[in-house]
């Protein structure tokens, strides 16, 4: 069980790492927005490059943070019915789900995402209108690297939900060791 935890960490690292850098981009996402704030208010220097860069930096923190969110269990459920629920029928739910639809959704979201990528960098899309970002393709390059991320982390949290299923005490201890 303990080398399944251990290719759970290593499923979750990617995330876990990528979520870090996302800290950091949330910097330079405010850093953008303080300059495109003052130099309109100020100085008249805005533009629809530092706009288009805001829109494109925030969207790639919330589709990038997703596999994270999942990872540390962080995401939207509906608690009402999950507390009625026995915890080894809510792992099993948790097992099925991740396997028989959020894999098989994101690796559609990959594989549309990925074309919808190569589509953009093979034409050499740019802004609407050509006086905002050019090579569009970065943006939306983000999101099959948002699926296959999320694919990583539920992989990481089915094999956590099969540790908690055969040895929930080895859950417990590592969950305690880390607070």
């Amino acid at each position: 069980m303990k080398k399944i935890l251990a290719l759970s960490d290593a499923f979750a690292w990617p995330g876990r790492l990528v979520a870090k850098a996302l800290g950091l981009l949330l910097w330079a996402l405010m850093a953008v927005i303080l300059y495109d704030v003052f130099g309109r208010k100020f100085f008249s220097t805005g533009s629809f490059k530092l706009q288009e860069l805001e829109w494109h930096l925030h969207g790639a923190i919330a589709v990038l943070g997703f596999g994270y969110a999942y990872i540390q269990n962080a995401h939207v459920r509906i608690d009402v019915l999950s507390q009625k629920i026995n915890k080894n029928i809510k792992l099993r739910m948790e097992i099925f789900a991740i396997v028989f639809c959020l894999i098989p959704f994101m690796i559609l979201l990959f594989w549309f995402g990925f074309e919808f990528a190569e589509r953009a960098f093979l034409r050499n899309e740019t802004s609407n209108g050509g006086v905002g970002l050019s090579h569009r393709w970065i943006i939306k390059a983000v999101v099959p690297l948002c699926a296959l991320l999320t694919i990583l982390g539920g992989i990481s949290v089915a094999l956590r939900c099969i540790v908690a299923l055969k040895d929930p005490e080895l859950i417990n201890t590592r969950t305690q060791g880390n607070n």
